[in-house]
C-alpha cells in the first residue's frame, strides 16, 4: 500500500474530523452579536453592526501579521466572513433545572452562511444547518439533559441535500423545511417541555470556533506534508490484515516470562490470559500494534500498571532513557480509572516501597488541558500551566530530594556515605541481579522438568509437584540395601560355586537367587538379568546414577525456589494454569510477580529517582529548562518519564502536549513553529479502544513506535459524528472508493474498522495485530477471567457477546440480599418526549422500590463495610446509596422522569448515579437497576437495545451483585432470540 494511498486515508479521517467536530457552541466565549440586527428571510444584517464586526476582524488579521500600523500599504481588507446565525436560544425552567441540576443556556440550531461587507448574506459551501451532537439522541454526555433531535433523523435530512440555486431566499426556505423535518416544529413556534425558547437572533464568527479536535487536525496536518509516514500509523491504516504470527506456545511460555520484569501491584497476581497478553506485548518490534480484547471485568487496568512496570524496570537494567509511556482513550471514565489505579496503588510496608522523592505520590502523569478542573491529589501537568513536575525543577527541591534521597537508601541498605551517583549504580546492580534470578530460574526449570523422564527411568511413579528430598534418599537408601543384600550374597557363595558358575545347574541356582533380591524391588528392574552378572552391575551403576542426577536436579531448583521466596512450579499446559487457578494455590508466575519482579519494580522506581536528581541538576547548571527545541523537549519528557512512568491523556489532548518549537526561517516560513514529536513514545496504550472513533485515534499513533489497543467492540460503541451517507461520499472524495454503491469496498473498510461512521481504533487494531489468539475470535490477545459478578449475572453476557468464552471466576452468589437476576413487572405506556422516550409509571415504580428497599440495602452493605475495615484495620467509612445502587436507562427522557420521581420519594440523588449506559461504562455497582422504559403500548416493537447485544452487555456487566430488570412482561416473553428476550428467559432460569 503506497503512500499515495495512506496520504488518502489520512486526509479522509482528518477532513472528516474536522467537518464532524459539531461541538456545542459556547456563545459567552466566542466574538458574538446578540439580538443581531437581522432579516433572515431577505439575507440582510444591520449595516452598522456588520462595519463594527469588520473593523474587529480586519484588526485581528492585521495584527496578527505585524501588520498594525494603519498606514501599512501591506494591510489586508476583508470582504467576506464565514458566519453561524441562530434564530433562537433554549434554557431550563428554574423547577426542572433545580430537580435535574440543569444549568445553561442552549444553542441548537445553526445557519451557515457568508456575511459580506456590505450587510448581505450568501450561501456557504456546506448549506446543511450547524447542530450540535451534544444535544441529539442517542444521548452521550450524562450532563446534558435537552434532546434537540436525534441522529437518525438528522441523518435522513443530510441526505435531501439543497440542490437549488444560489438565491438567499431559496435556502431560507430549505432552512425553514429542514428545521420542520428535523423537530416536526415550525421555526419560529418552537417548543420544548420543561426549556423556554427565547427569540434572539444571535450571530458568530464561524473561523474562530475553537474545536476540542483542533490539536488533532493539526497533527494530522503536519503528518501529510511530510510523507514517509511513520511506522506505526502505516500499519493502522494499511487496508490488508497483517499476516498472521505463532503465539508463544507452552514450552516457549516460561522463556516469555524472563521478560515481564516488573509489578506495580504485589496484593493480586497476573491472571493467566493477562499474562499471555503481557507476553506478547514484550515481543512487540517498532511499528507493531497488538490488540488485547478485554471483556468487562477482566482486569485491563492490572494489565496496564503491568506493562509499565515491565517496562520501568527493562530501561533501568540496560541503563538507556526511561520508556515514554502514554496511555490514551476518549472516555473520561478510562481516562479516571487509569489515573486512579496508579495513584492508589497499596504498597507493602518498608522504606524500599516508599517514594523516596519529597511529595512524590503517583506513577501516573495526567496531561491535562487549560480549562480542565483537577484535584491538587492528581498528578498532572497543563501546558500552560505547569503542575508538579514543573514546580520541583529548582534547586531548592533538588537539594531537599537529594538529602531524602540519600537518607533513605541509607535507611533502606544501611551503607553510609554514599553519593546519589553511586546509589544509582547500586540499584542497577541489585536489578541486574534480580534479572539474573529470573534468568536462572528459567534455566534451572528447563533442567528440572528432566527429573519428569528421569524419575520414569528410575522406575518410581512421578508426581506433578516432583520428588521430595525425603523420597529421594529413600530411594537411594533402599538401592544401598538391595546392593548390600546382592553383594554380600555373591560375597558369601564358595570359591567352588564361583569356578563353576559356567555349569547350568548352578548357574540357574545364582539366577533364582538373584531374581529373588529384585522380587520387591520398586525400580524398573526389566533389565536385570540373574543368569548375567554384568547386567545386575548395570542396574546400579545406571540408577545410583539417575538418583544422582535427580538429587543434583531437584537441589539446585529448591534452592532458587527457597533463595527467591516461591513454593510452586511452574504450571505446564493451558488446562494446568486454569486448575492453579481455580484452585487458588500459589505457584511459580504468581509468587514471582507478588514477590521478587514487585521488588524489582521499586529498585527500579528509585534507581530513575536518582537519575531524575542528576538530570535536573543539570538542566539547572545549563539553564536548560525553558528550552524549547527539539533535544530540549525529548529530554524534558525524559525527565517527567523518570517520576511518572505513565503520562495518561484524552486523544485530543495529547498531540497538543507532543510538539517541540523551532524557529521559523525564510526557507521554512510553510513548515509549523510547534512540529509534533513524531514515532517519540515508545509505547501507546489505548483502552476503552472499542468507544474511539478512528478518525480521533489514529493521528496519536504517528507519535509513537508501539502501540497496545484495550478495548472490547460489543460493549459502548463510539460516538459517530458522521452520517453513513455523508461519510461514503468522503470516502469516494478521497478515492478510497470508486463510488457510494460499491458496497464490497464499503464492507471491508467496515468490518476492518476504517469508517468514521461505523467504525472503531479496536477493531483497526484487530486488523492491523498479528496475533490471533482464538481462531472462532477477534484479532489479538482475549482477556478471559471474570471477577466484578457473580456466575449467574455474567453467565448472561458471555453467553450473548462473547461465545461462551469468559471464565467466570467470583462464583455463584451467595449470602446475598437480592437474587443476582431479578425481573420486575411494571404497567403503564412509555410515551415519546421529543426524540427521546418516558415511562412515568415505571418510574415511580422504580422509585417506590428504592424507597421500600434503601434502609435494607444499606444495613446489609454498612455490615459488610465494618466486618471489611476490621479485617483490613482501617477506619469505618459511612456507605451511602449512590456508592451501592445505580439506575440504567436507554433514554434521556426517562432519565430525567427518574431523577425526579425518586426526590418526590424522598430520595436523595445528589451523587446518584442514573443516567444511560454511558454513565457507568467502566464502573460498576454492586445493585444495577435497568429501567427499559418500554411500556403495555410497545409490544412487538423493535426495541432501542435490541439493534445490538451492545447496550445490554454494558448494561448487565455493571452489576456485581444484582441485576433487576424493570419492565413489561409481555414485550419480552415468547420466541424470538433478540438481546432482551433472551436476558428474560436467561433471568426465569436462574430464578427457578
Amino acid at each position: 500500500m503506497d503512500n499515495k494511498t495512506i496520504a488518502n486515508q489520512l486526509r479522509y479521517w482528518r477532513n472528516t474530523l474536522a467537518d464532524a467536530a459539531r461541538h456545542e457552541i459556547l456563545v459567552d466565549k466566542q466574538l458574538a452579536i446578540r439580538n443581531v440586527g437581522i432579516d433572515l428571510h431577505a439575507g440582510l444584517i444591520d449595516l452598522e453592526q456588520t462595519a463594527q464586526l469588520f473593523e474587529w476582524i480586519e484588526r485581528r488579521h492585521n495584527d496578527s501579521k505585524g501588520l498594525g500600523s494603519s498606514f501599512n500599504s501591506d494591510r489586508g481588507v476583508i470582504d467576506k466572513i464565514p458566519v453561524l446565525i441562530t434564530p433562537f436560544r433554549v434554557s431550563p425552567v428554574p423547577e426542572f433545572a433545580r430537580a435535574n441540576r440543569v444549568t445553561g443556556v442552549f444553542y441548537p440550531f445553526w445557519i451557515r452562511a457568508i456575511l459580506t461587507s456590505k450587510g448581505t448574506l450568501q450561501l456557504d459551501e456546506d448549506t446543511f444547518p450547524y447542530i450540535p451532537r451534544a444535544y441529539l439522541e442517542p444521548q452521550v454526555d450524562e450532563q446534558i439533559h435537552y434532546i434537540f433531535s436525534s441522529v437518525d433523523t438528522i441523518d435522513l435530512s443530510f441526505s435531501k441535500p439543497f440542490t437549488f440555486s444560489q438565491q438567499w431566499s431559496d435556502y431560507w426556505q430549505y432552512i425553514d423545511q429542514t428545521f420542520s423535518a428535523i423537530t416536526h416544529q415550525d421555526l419560529y413556534n418552537y417548543q420544548q417541555e420543561n426549556y423556554v425558547t427565547t427569540y434572539e437572533p444571535t450571530l458568530v464568527i464561524n473561523d474562530l470556533l475553537i474545536s476540542a479536535a483542533d490539536g488533532i487536525i493539526t497533527l494530522y496536518d503536519s503528518i501529510l506534508r511530510a510523507p514517509p509516514f511513520p511506522a506505526l500509523l502505516t500499519n493502522l491504516a494499511r487496508r490488508p490484515y497483517q499476516s498472521v504470527k505463532p503465539l508463544l506456545s507452552e514450552h516457549s511460555f516460561v522463556q516469555g516470562s524472563v521478560s515481564h520484569l516488573g509489578q506495580m501491584n504485589y496484593e493480586y497476581a497476573l491472571s493467566f490470559s493477562q499474562r499471555k497478553s503481557l507476553y506478547q506485548v514484550n515481543q512487540l518490534n517498532e511499528g507493531e500494534i497488538l490488540a488485547v480484547n478485554g471483556p468487562p471485568g477482566t482486569g485491563k487496568t492490572t494489565l496496564i500498571q503491568s506493562i509499565v512496570a515491565s517496562e520501568v524496570v527493562k530501561q533501568a537494567i540496560a541503563g538507556n532513557e526511561p520508556a515514554i509511556i502514554l496511555a490514551c482513550s476518549t472516555n473520561n471514565q478510562a481516562i479516571t480509572n487509569i489515573i486512579e489505579s496508579f495513584s492508589s496503588i497499596k504498597q507493602k510496608k518498608g522504606v524500599l516501597y516508599e517514594r523516596w522523592l519529597p511529595g512524590l505520590k503517583s506513577f501516573g502523569l495526567f496531561l491535562a488541558s487549560e480549562s480542565k478542573q483537577v484535584g491538587d491529589d492528581i498528578l498532572h501537568l497543563k501546558r500552560k500551566k505547569g503542575g508538579f513536575l514543573r514546580d520541583i525543577e529548582n534547586r531548592d527541591y533538588v537539594a531537599r530530594a537529594e538529602k531524602l534521597y540519600i537518607s533513605q537508601f541509607i535507611a533502606h541498605s544501611n551503607q553510609p556515605n554514599q553519593s546519589i551517583e553511586q546509589i544509582i549504580g547500586h540499584l542497577q546492580n541489585r536489578l541486574k541481579a534480580g534479572q539474573h534470578q529470573l534468568q536462572e530460574g528459567v534455566r534451572l526449570w528447563e533442567q528440572y522438568k528432566s527429573v519428569h523422564e528421569l524419575t520414569i527411568k528410575l522406575g518410581q511413579q512421578p508426581s506433578a509437584e516432583g520428588p521430595s528430598m525425603t523420597q529421594i534418599n529413600a530411594w537411594e537408601t533402599a538401592l544401598k540395601v538391595l546392593e548390600e543384600q546382592v553383594s554380600t550374597y555373591l560375597d558369601s557363595e564358595s570359591f567352588w560355586i564361583k569356578l563353576f558358575a559356567f555349569l547350568k545347574p548352578i548357574k540357574e541356582k545364582r539366577a533364582i537367587r538373584i531374581n529373588q533380591f529384585f522380587r520387591d524391588c520398586p525400580m524398573n528392574t526389566e533389565a536385570v538379568n540373574g543368569y548375567n552378572l554384568s547386567t545386575v552391575h548395570s542396574f546400579f551403576d545406571r540408577n545410583f546414577k539417575l538418583i544422582k542426577q535427580i538429587r543434583e536436579l531437584t537441589n539446585a531448583w529448591m534452592t532458587w525456589k527457597q533463595a527467591n521466596h516461591v513454593r510452586g512450579n511452574p504450571p505446564l499446559s493451558d488446562t494446568d494454569f486454569r486448575v492453579a487457578g481455580q484452585s487458588g494455590l500459589p505457584h511459580y508466575y504468581d509468587e514471582l510477580e507478588k514477590g521478587l519482579k514487585y521488588d524489582l519494580f521499586y529498585l527500579a522506581v528509585h534507581y530513575w529517582e536518582g537519575r531524575w536528581i542528576l538530570a535536573t541538576r543539570r538542566a539547572l547548571d545549563e539553564n536548560l529548562l525553558l528550552k524549547k527545541g527539539l533535544q530540549h523537549t525529548k529530554d524534558r519528557w525524559r525527565r517527567d518519564a523518570m517520576l511518572a512512568p505513565c503520562f495518561v491523556s484524552t486523544f485530543y489532548t495529547a498531540p497538543r502536549f507532543f510538539t517541540y518549537s523551532r524557529f521559523i526561517t525564510q526557507t521554512n516560513q510553510f513548515e509549523s513553529p510547534s512540529p509534533p514529536l513524531l514515532s517519540f513514545i515508545d509505547l501507546l496504550i489505548v483502552d476503552e479502544a472499542g468507544q474511539v472513533s478512528p478518525e480521533v485515534g489514529a493521528a496519536s499513533f504517528a507519535l509513537a513506535k508501539r502501540s497496545i489497543v484495550v478495548g472490547d467492540s460489543l460493549q459502548i460503541e463510539p460516538v459517530w459524528n458522521v452520517p453513513p451517507k455523508v461519510d461514503y461520499a468522503n470516502l469516494v472524495r478521497h478515492s478510497l472508493i470508486a463510488t457510494v454503491d460499491d458496497l464490497t469496498a464499503v464492507e471491508e473498510l467496515l468490518n476492518k474498522g476504517f469508517l468514521s461512521s461505523a467504525g472503531s481504533l479496536i477493531k483497526l487494531a484487530q486488523k492491523s495485530s498479528a496475533y490471533q489468539q482464538f481462531p472462532q475470535g477477534e484479532r489479538g490477545m482475549l482477556l478471559t477471567e471474570h471477577r466484578r459478578c457473580f456466575n449467574e449475572i455474567i453467565d448472561y453476557c458471555n453467553k450473548l457477546a462473547y461465545r461462551g468464552l469468559l471464565e467466570p471466576m467470583k462464583g455463584p452468589a451467595k449470602d446475598n440480599l437480592l437474587p443476582p437476576m431479578q425481573f420486575i413487572d411494571t404497567t403503564g405506556d412509555s410515551k415519546a418526549v421529543g426524540y427521546s422516550r418516558s415511562n412515568e409509571e415505571q418510574a415511580n415504580q422504580i422509585a417506590n422500590w428504592i424507597w421500600y428497599n434503601q434502609e435494607l440495602i444499606l444495613h446489609h452493605y454498612q455490615k459488610q463495610e465494618i466486618a471489611m475495615a476490621s479485617k483490613q484495620n482501617r477506619a469505618v467509612e459511612l456507605i451511602d446509596l449512590s456508592s451501592i445502587l445505580g439506575i440504567i436507562t436507554p433514554f434521556t427522557g426517562q432519565k430525567q422522569l427518574l431523577r425526579s420521581a425518586l426526590q418526590k420519594a424522598g430520595i436523595n440523588t445528589t451523587r446518584l448515579t442514573i443516567g444511560t449506559v454511558h454513565a457507568l461504562q467502566g464502573a460498576e455497582r454492586p445493585i444495577i437497576l435497568f429501567s427499559s422504559t418500554y411500556g403495555e403500548n410497545d409490544v412487538g416493537k423493535l426495541y432501542f437495545f435490541d439493534t445490538g447485544v451492545n447496550m445490554l452487555n454494558v448494561g448487565v456487566s455493571r452489576a456485581k451483585e444484582a441485576f433487576i430488570f424493570f419492565g413489561c412482561r409481555a414485550n419480552f416473553e415468547g420466541s424470538g432470540n433478540t438481546p432482551s428476550k433472551q436476558l428474560y428467559r436467561h433471568i426465569q432460569r436462574t430464578t427457578k
